[in-house]
């Protein structure tokens, strides 16, 4: 067999392998169910209307998608960065149904090449905020007033394909009114300084709500830690928090079972890795080529803590952020799964 002929076969059977490739990556994330607000997924109850979901294994656009497209009276939309054609599509065409859309972004991302905020900008409301020493940090979505999408999920190609992302979305009205609260203070421009104390906005059958520059999350976390019995697991994009790591390092030396998994294109000078490894706290860098996005905390496999708020100074006291701690097993076991999945991949850290 000539060489021209054998390299033809060879070209054939390698673009065969990276298309079977192509398939079973995408397929799944095309075809998987939708969490859809008329329609519950198999896993809520009649006690529990929350959901979590994760990529890149989630389609987490398409779901953000889904939502949008069944919105019917009013959208209130607060992403740090929005760069997906999907969702911006799917915004705008909301807003030609009659529906009442509002975005809200931040400064410095919305000024960027990939944004979709200027063309968004010429059919419907849209506002950034005016200060560039802060992010606008949020990536929550409020639906008809009663459903709310929120956690480290930015609508991008890359959140949503490459990075480690967690989106949780809940259904309760007084929980998307407390979100729509913090909507009307960004677009009001309302000014803030981090609260006291860490008092939740809102207790609804497990379910805190803080947000930062009105509350204080940074202690809502250390707070939640120190009532640790059994085990604290969390994964981070990056950690900083001095006031989180000793709490975690206290918890530990209470022989409470402690896992944490951080973005290991964060390691700067502040983290705190280096200071939990030193006291051989179980931490590990992630193996995401990309980042590992996620901002969860999981405690005694009963209580998640998610949101946009990343364990840093800048997060607590200068950027506009959320902060979600829910008690729910099942809840839980979703995010634990997620974890131990990227624990194993990090095993060889």
């Amino acid at each position: 067999m000539g060489r021209k002929k054998q390299a033809k076969i060879g070209m054939k059977e390698g673009f065969s392998y990276y298309f079977l490739c192509f398939l079973l990556l995408f397929f799944p994330l095309l075809f998987s169910s939708d969490c859809r607000p008329k329609n519950k997924p198999p896993f809520f109850s009649s006690q529990q209307s929350y959901c979590a979901y994760f990529s890149p294994q989630d389609s987490l656009y398409a779901r953000l998608v889904r939502l949008i497209q069944e919105a019917e009276k009013s959208i209130y939309a607060a992403f740090y960065k929005l760069e997906l054609k999907e969702v911006s599509d799917a915004l705008l065409e909301a807003h030609q149904r009659g529906v009442k859309v509002r975005i809200f972004s931040d400064d410095l991302t919305s000024g960027s090449e990939k944004s979709r905020l200027d063309s968004l900008n010429k059919f419907l409301p849209v506002k950034t905020d005016k200060d560039p020493a802060s992010f606008m940090h949020h990536k929550f979505c409020v639906i008809d007033g009663e459903i709310v999408w929120t956690g480290s999920f930015n609508p991008t190609y890359s959140g949503s394909c490459r990075e480690n992302n967690n989106a949780l979305v809940i259904m309760s009205s007084l929980v998307a009114a407390q979100f729509i609260k913090e909507f009307e203070r960004l677009w009001e421009g309302e000014l803030l300084s981090p609260g006291p104390t860490p008092s939740p906005v809102l207790l609804e059958s497990g379910i805190k709500v803080y947000f930062s520059l009105h509350h204080n999350p940074e202690e809502a976390i250390v707070q939640s830690l120190e009532k640790a019995r059994e085990s604290i697991y969390f994964a981070l994009f990056t950690f900083t928090s001095q006031e989180i790591a000793q709490a975690i390092i206290h918890k530990f030396a209470e022989n409470i079972e402690i896992k944490g998994i951080l973005e290991k294109n964060q390691d700067g000078p502040f983290s705190r890795y280096d200071s939990l490894k030193r006291l051989r706290v179980p931490v590990r860098w992630d193996r995401n080529f990309y980042f590992m996005h996620h901002k969860f905390f999981i405690i005694d496999q009963k209580i998640v803590i998610t949101g946009s708020f990343n364990p840093t100074w800048h997060a607590n006291y200068s950027n506009r952020e959320n902060l979600i701690i829910i008690y729910s097993p099942s809840l839980a076991s979703q995010y634990e799964e997620e974890f131990n999945r990227l624990w194993k991949e990090s095993e060889f850290d």
